[in-house]
């Protein structure tokens, strides 16, 4: 069975971005792209979001659903296209039962506040909700960034991990596309040099096959989220690898994480890989 990505996607700029990234990184694999658009059919209440929104129009529906049609096949690998008319949370676990992806693909949109972030990105829980490792492409991507990535730079605390199993899955793609893996660590001024039990889990964590004999990338910064994008640029990435640990996305947001700093300002797209404390 060919391997195959869920593309959560829209007529935005940063769905247009998804899809982009999605196809040239699925070429190389003769993976098939799966697009998902939800289509919420009833008005979302106050009682969610503080605002209400009216009841789609049937026309806009169909509209909608021909559109997506002609956007997959337009794609130069193959593409099937779904819009869903549910809730989103349900309708994109209905698409991963369904498809089984080897990875998740959306878009990441530029945001303007706490409550745009939440509602332009409902994507970024999925990693740490399901298991999948979700690949958030930046909206502002230029052209010639999007090809399959010839270098990971992997983030790490000085402490063990262990990837999810669907996260471990990704090792075949990684290893066809033959990229190396730079593990990064970042401390504050004056903190002695560490990294080391991150860089062992990290070497032992099954993510690619390059990983065992990847070193160890050190940055000292006063702010972790900066010290990993200076990171980036110095071992030159083409993608991030962020291990998202838990404590659930509203958590993030909201008390200020690493991972919520690094995605309001990452140049390059982010790969969230769900390493749950205890697995």
């Amino acid at each position: 069975m060919k391997p195959n990505f869920v593309v959560l996607t829209d007529f935005s700029l940063a769905g247009e971005r998804a899809r982009a990234y999605a196809a040239a990184l699925a070429a190389p694999l003769g993976a098939v792209l799966h697009l998902v658009h939800v289509c919420f059919p009833v008005p979302v209440t106050a009682a969610e979001y503080g605002v209400l929104l009216p009841v789609m129009d049937p026309g806009y529906v169909r509209e909608t659903r021909d559109s997506l049609a002609r956007v997959a096949a337009a794609l130069p690998v193959p593409a099937t296209a779904e819009l869903v008319e549910t809730d989103w949370y349900d309708a994109v676990t209905g698409a991963l039962a369904q498809h089984r992806p080897l990875l998740v693909v959306a878009g990441l949109s530029a945001t303007h506040g706490l409550l745009d972030e939440w509602l332009s990105n409902r994507a970024l829980p999925l990693a740490h909700d399901t298991g999948y490792p979700l690949l958030l492409v930046p909206e502002h991507l230029p052209a010639a960034a999007r090809h399959p990535p010839r270098r990971l730079a992997l983030a790490t605390e000085d402490r063990p991990f262990a990837l999810a199993p669907q996260a471990r899955a990704l090792a075949p793609l990684f290893d066809a596309l033959g990229c190396d893996v730079a593990v990064v660590n970042v401390r504050p001024p004056g903190a002695p040099a560490a990294g080391w039990n991150g860089l062992h889990a990290a070497q032992q964590c099954g993510l690619a096959a390059a990983l065992p004999r990847s070193a160890l990338h050190q940055v000292v910064h006063e702010s972790t989220a900066a010290g990993i994008l200076q990171a980036v640029a110095e071992v030159e990435a083409d993608v991030l690898v962020l291990l998202d640990q838990g404590h659930g996305w509203v958590h993030k947001l909201f008390n200020g994480s690493v991972i919520a700093q690094v995605l309001r300002r990452t140049p390059v797209p982010v790969l969230l890989l769900s390493a749950p404390t205890g697995a």
